[in-house]
């Protein structure tokens, strides 16, 4: 069991117009963006990056960043802010600060 960790989210899927490098197929790649967010406990405590991959909906190649060509990198910067970060990622830093809040001015 693990108490704290990093895990990740779906927080978009946008299509771009490259061409894939396996099938040589054009319009037919999606570009998957993941919000990473640190936890304890499963309790998401702050967002801790993201983190992309492009599919082909032809041949279903996925592609990890490192891997990706230069115009799929391209278009991952592109895509990555539109990726908007999920408020609940913060959920457990904001209980942290409720508490102290409370227990500072309560006692």
């Amino acid at each position: 069991m693990f108490l704290f960790g990093i895990k990740s989210t779906k927080s978009l899927v946008e299509p771009v117009s490259d061409q894939c490098a396996n099938c040589q197929t054009s319009n037919t790649t999606d570009m998957h963006i993941f919000q990473k967010y640190a936890h304890i406990f499963y309790l998401p405590l702050f967002p801790a990056g993201k983190k992309g991959f492009s599919q082909c909906n032809h041949c279903r190649q996925v592609l990890r960043e490192k891997v990706m060509s230069e115009s799929l990198k391209r278009s991952f910067e592109k895509v990555k802010p539109l990726a908007k970060t999920p408020l609940w990622t913060w959920a457990g830093t904001a209980l942290v600060v409720v508490y102290l809040v409370f227990e500072l001015y309560f006692k």
